[in-house]
């Protein structure tokens, strides 16, 4: 959850945790696959203190005092859509770990 997106935005993580722990986290294809349901294809109204409007994050529809859900995902270093690549990630990552277990368990009992 540290380098999924969830706590640590991807934009603000250095090199090591980047291509070491980001790219191997199952829950961060979960959580940009809830991110970009939430929030693509969404307009949202920004906060009105008095006759300003506040908005906190930059979007095309800021002088409408409204925000795109898509300038919300580009803020937070979401680019695009990629559904098949998110699911064969984590099928490789259910694989991967049931064959670690796997040998782990010949091993031991070997």
């Amino acid at each position: 959850m540290s380098v999924g997106g969830f706590l640590v935005s991807p934009k603000v993580l250095n090199d090591f945790w980047y291509y070491t722990f980001y790219w191997i986290d199952y829950q961060r294809y979960v959580f940009q696959g809830m991110m970009f349901n939430e929030f693509e294809g969404r307009v949202y109204d920004c906060a009105r203190v008095g006759d300003e409007c506040q908005c906190m994050y930059p979007s095309g529809l800021a002088d409408q005092c409204k925000i795109e859900g898509r300038g919300v995902l580009t803020a937070l270093g979401y680019g695009g859509k990629d559904v098949g690549l998110w699911i064969g990630v984590l099928v490789a990552v259910i694989v991967g770990m049931r064959g670690l277990a796997w040998v782990t368990l010949k091993v031991k009992r070997g």
